[in-house]
């Protein structure tokens, strides 16, 4: 192969400052460079400095989009692997041989976008102790509306001051309150009106609504909750007052 004369060919050195922005944007890096270039005598490019210094600002502004202004010294790094390396331009007739980049952040910089970064963090931690503090709501209402008792016993084991003058009534018009917000807030209701008009009847005669629950039930063919329901609610009373109202009450036919 014929080796042209070193004469034909020029080459000339890098000495270049420019800045390029981080990735937080509105900080931005200083960056000097030197380095050496050279280029084929056929090659029609008339100012091969500048595509060598346009190659190495390329480069540190692509690494420096996903770089911190806090990561000045790593941005450096990155950029001198890219660049230590010989790299023939593309379509230029220029080569560069080697570059050096050194890059700085400005202190007001560095300081402003820790500032910033603290304040993020900040804000991170307040939105997730608000989103537990909505978990542990959501947790304490579904707990009113299962079993108000347990509830109840919860509030007692962590904070027992809070809930000095708060007792049962209350809780279970809380749970009442939640429970018509609830799905199946009807059958609720329900079930609640029927807690209230048993509370004012005699055992004997909830024994009879009861046994005609049941048999309603069993007319349908729901035999297992009439069973339950009836093992449930199973209520006693004073033979005398069962006599009585068997004389002259309801009977079940």
């Amino acid at each position: 192969m014929l080796r042209l004369p070193s004469f034909l060919a020029r080459h000339g050195p890098l000495d270049l400052s420019f800045t390029v922005a981080s990735s937080e944007g509105g900080y931005r890096f200083d960056v000097r460079t030197e380095g050496v270039w050279t280029s084929g005598w056929r090659t029609r490019q008339h100012n091969p400095g500048a595509v060598a210094a346009s190659h190495v600002i390329d480069v540190v502004t692509q690494l420096a989009k996903t770089t911190s202004i806090l990561a000045a010294a790593e941005l450096e790094y990155r950029a001198n692997a890219r660049l230590g390396l010989p790299d023939d331009l593309c379509d230029t007739g220029v080569r560069m041989q080697w570059a050096t980049a050194h890059v700085h952040a400005r202190p007001e910089d560095a300081l402003d976008a820790q500032s910033r970064e603290r304040m993020a963090a900040s804000a991170r931690l307040r939105r997730e102790e608000q989103q537990h503090r909505i978990n542990q709501y959501a947790d304490f209402r579904d707990l009113l509306r299962e079993d108000p008792t347990l509830a109840l016993a919860q509030l007692l084991l962590e904070d027992p001051t809070s809930i000095a003058s708060m007792g049962t009534d209350l809780l279970s018009q809380i749970a009442g309150y939640i429970a018509t917000f609830s799905p199946g807030a009807q059958w609720v209701q329900t079930a609640r009106l029927l807690e209230s008009a048993f509370g004012e009847l005699k055992p004997d005669a909830k024994q009879f609504i009861v046994d005609r629950f049941c048999l309603a039930l069993m007319e349908f063919g729901a035999n297992a909750p009439a069973e339950h329901l009836r093992a449930v609610h199973r209520f006693t009373e004073p033979e005398h007052t069962a006599s009585k109202f068997s004389d002259t009450g309801p009977t079940i036919t």
